[in-house]
């Protein structure tokens, strides 16, 4: 019997593409793969690129470093400046509302004021306008006695539109009744020049907004004169419908 001798194959068998492994050499002569050394730690680049592998992780595991501010996030300095400027445009923004409101307030308080002291001055004209006879005019108070009837009134009914200071309001007396006819009157005054009766109203609210109306009267019924300018009373109104 012939006795086969051992051979040695000078790099092991692999596939076609396989890389060698490095062998060694056991007993009887056989070739065993070489066991895989121990990764090393640390890091090491990928493909030239800013990917980057640490050796002591698993293979495929792979951490980015930031590429730009966004990636690297905000700084404390960075936040607290944003803070500041929002608390100033959110300052400006909210002083230009309030100021808004408060010129809208305002307004809304005027037109107020002037819708109640323009009914009350209407009123007194057409109520002075149809005077017979002025019987007293003082600083705060005119006294006269009207011609024609009306719904409210009777004629030759003696009228007084008076002011007592304070915070009474403006009031009609008649028949030693008063009758309201305008609230936050702070002054009103009388003046008459040779029967040219003039009107002055002043309103004001607690807030502050203010208001003056100003009118002239001439009464139409008084006694002829070639001077007063009620036409020898052939001046008439003509009656609303």
């Amino acid at each position: 019997m012939t006795l086969m001798k051992s051979f040695r194959w000078p790099q092991g068998f692999r596939k076609q593409g396989q890389k060698s492994t490095p062998l060694r050499i056991g007993e009887c002569g056989v070739r065993h793969p070489l066991p895989n050394p121990p990764p090393s730690r640390g890091r090491e680049r990928v493909g030239g690129n800013s990917e980057i592998r640490n050796l002591s992780e698993p293979e495929g595991s792979l951490s980015r470093r930031p590429k730009s501010a966004f990636e690297r996030g905000f700084t404390l300095i960075e936040i607290i400046i944003v803070i500041v400027i929002l608390s100033i445009v959110s300052g400006i923004t909210i002083k230009f509302l309030i100021d808004s409101l408060k010129i809208y307030t305002m307004t809304v308080n005027q037109k107020t004021l002037f819708d109640e002291g323009k009914l009350a001055l209407e009123r007194m004209c057409r109520d002075i306008r149809d005077a017979r006879i002025i019987t007293s005019v003082t600083a705060s108070s005119i006294t006269f006695e009207r011609t024609n009837a009306t719904a409210q009134d009777s004629a030759g009914e003696s009228i007084i539109f008076r002011w007592n200071g304070g915070t009474n309001p403006l009031e009609k007396v008649k028949a030693g009744t008063g009758y309201p006819m305008a609230s936050n009157v702070t002054a009103f005054t009388v003046t008459n020049a040779t029967n040219e009766i003039q009107l002055q109203l002043t309103l004001q609210l607690t807030s502050g907004e203010n208001i003056t109306l100003q009118t002239k009267v001439y009464p139409k019924n008084l006694a002829d004169s070639t001077t007063y300018k009620n036409f020898f009373q052939n001046w008439r109104e003509e009656p609303s419908s």
